[in-house]
């Protein structure tokens, strides 16, 4: 999958975070996605009130609904909106907005 990198500090990246309706917190917290018989560990990057961006080892295909859990506690139900890869992992945007758990 070839998405267009976003320069830090290009236009295209300023366009993208002057459109978001939420304020993103940067987070360091370990997360399993889960879906199907499968789990995935994850480091939760950054959140929003409608999302999570993490960091994986594997992609998971957009789309794809998911559990997201962190110490045995589920969060939520989440939508993988875009999986990018980044050197050997990958970048997992989640839509979440009706995460259970708000402050991490």
């Amino acid at each position: 999958m070839s998405v267009p990198q976003k320069q830090p500090g290009s236009a295209t990246e300023e366009n993208s975070a002057s459109k978001r309706l939420q304020e993103r917190r940067s987070v360091q917290r370990q997360v399993h996605l889960c879906w199907g018989d499968q789990v995935l560990p994850a480091r939760a990057i950054d959140i929003s009130g409608f999302g999570m961006l993490v960091e994986a080892e594997r992609a998971i295909t957009p789309g794809t609904v998911i559990s997201v859990q962190m110490n045995s506690m589920m969060l939520g139900r989440a939508c993988v909106r875009h999986c990018t890869p980044k050197g050997m992992k990958y970048r997992i945007g989640l839509h979440m907005p009706d995460r259970m758990i708000r402050n991490l």
